[in-house]
């Protein structure tokens, strides 16, 4: 429910009770500020630009062999064009969804761009160093236009080309992406590119992690204290009434850190040795639950269900317990948490 809702339901039950004056009510709603959603028609503008740039695209590949170099160029600059101009005349109109929308696709042709002209005037060169040019330049996009889509591209044309590049493995350029896109979400205060900015921090920091010559797991239990510490700093900053942003930040980076303490125990294999790792990750998961449960966090409650559960069955692993026990055991605690849960609601209700 959203938080102006729940203000509305509030202010009637307490005015009611006599707490708030009935003619303070709409004085009091009218100061709660509600961050901008994404309606049906926005959504429509999304999904109409996306298919007016692949129906170009389509048209273009189906007519390119027999159009002149020149002609194909020029097409592709106009393409490009077009959609930048079109995203400066809806920002000019107040208008951020659709600039949003043809900023985002702007950077996508611009990234197509680069592979036709490349194939136009036969220039040689890594597709990786395409892939992060391409990038870089959605990030300016991205920048100029206020575009978090155009970001959620940047982010993701960087780590594929990273990926590729081979720099030891490492995704050290997807991690500075990262970092710089979690800054972008805190001053933009998008939820959307703070979503993407963890995945990317998660992603890249995992590869890396694995692929360092010296033994992984004293460095997943570095990045596991990290990922707590932003997770700790994330959810005062929420709870202090700073950006809702943070919410989702606090969120993710509890599941960040419980998957780099659950990395931290799988060098070696699995084994009854393991099993002080697995009640540790058991205790973690079970702390989290109830911090979810306290703050009212869905994402972190989430997150700790998740990984308490898989914690029992990397328990089940560990001691070679056989599959049709495993499924017995899991079918019990299942009943157990109904009848727990049954039993909850009834002392609720009484």
């Amino acid at each position: 429910m959203a938080y102006r809702k729940r203000l509305e339901r509030d202010l009637d039950r307490w005015i009611a009770a006599g707490h708030v004056p009935a003619d303070r009510r709409a004085d009091m709603l009218a100061m709660v500020e509600e961050p901008r959603r994404l309606d049906a028609a926005a959504a429509l503008a999304w999904i109409a630009a996306v298919m007016f740039g692949v129906a170009v695209i389509s048209f273009v590949a189906a007519n390119w062999d027999g159009m002149p170099r020149l002609f194909r160029f020029i097409m592709v600059l106009a393409l490009f064009a077009a959609c930048v101009g079109g995203a400066a005349w809806t920002a000019q109109r107040d208008r951020p969804g659709a600039s949003n929308a043809l900023t985002t696709l702007a950077a996508l042709v611009f990234a197509a761009a680069v592979g036709l002209v490349g194939q136009i005037f036969d220039i040689a060169g890594k597709p990786a160093h395409a892939l992060i040019g391409s990038g870089v330049a959605a990030a300016m996009l991205a920048l100029a236009g206020r575009s978090t889509g155009a970001a959620l591209a940047s982010l993701v044309l960087i780590a594929c080309g990273d990926a590729q590049l081979g720099l030891d493995g490492k995704l050290v350029i997807t991690l500075f992406a990262g970092l710089l896109a979690a800054v972008a979400a805190w001053s933009w205060k998008s939820a959307a590119l703070a979503h993407g900015a963890s995945l990317a921090l998660f992603f890249a920091g995992a590869w890396t992690i694995a692929s360092l010559d010296a033994g992984s797991t004293g460095w997943f239990l570095v990045a596991t204290v990290i990922a707590a510490g932003v997770a700790a700093a994330a959810r005062w900053l929420w709870r202090s009434g700073d950006a809702d942003v943070f919410a989702v930040f606090y969120g993710w980076f509890i599941w960040i850190a419980l998957a780099f303490l659950v990395c931290a125990g799988f060098e070696g294999g699995v084994g009854a040795d393991k099993i002080p790792h697995r009640l540790a990750w058991l205790a973690a998961a079970g702390g989290v639950v109830t911090l979810g449960r306290h703050d009212r966090h869905a994402l972190v409650t989430a997150g700790g269900v998740v990984f308490f559960i898989a914690a029992i069955a990397a328990i089940l692993v560990d001691l070679g317990v056989d599959l049709m026990t495993a499924a017995l055991l899991f079918g019990l605690c299942a009943l157990l948490a109904l009848a727990g849960g049954y039993i909850l609601r009834r002392r609720a209700k009484a």
